[in-house]
């Protein structure tokens, strides 16, 4: 596993986090029901999708390699996805809401980060010049 997947990952994971954060407390606040839920959760997915697909695309097209993409995106998803199951918890849901989020974020993560280092690497080979 590279250096660079790690720290790529934790990043992306700690940008997820605060999102997630803010997302959290407008989403399940009772002082913020006013708020529409439905572009609230479709910005709540986008943006989540598009952050781990662009991290997975990104150290594949450094590393020039899909696992490592793979491994920095679900990393970032396990992440948020933790941070999401605990602002769960501290909104009076259930301590389940932390594995589910760790799961689901991990599991998306490294979907979404496949997608994203499979075009980042044909991405570097199609740029790569041939001899």
């Amino acid at each position: 596993m590279t250096q660079s997947a790690l720290s790529e990952g934790t990043r992306a994971g700690g940008v997820l986090a605060v999102w997630t954060i803010v997302l959290a407390v407008l989403g399940l606040a009772p002082a913020f029901s006013w708020i529409p839920e439905v572009p609230l959760l479709t910005v709540g997915a986008v943006v989540p999708a598009v952050v781990l697909g662009f991290t997975g695309f990104r150290v594949a097209l450094n590393s020039r390699r899909i696992p490592p993409g793979v491994i920095a995106s679900a990393l970032a998803g396990a992440i948020s996805g933790g941070v999401g199951g605990l602002a769960y918890v501290m909104f009076g849901k259930p301590l389940l809401n932390v594995a589910v989020g760790l799961v689901l974020g991990t599991v998306g993560g490294g979907v979404l980060g496949a997608f994203g280092s499979v075009v980042g690497v044909r991405s570097s080979v199609a740029s790569t010049p041939r001899s």
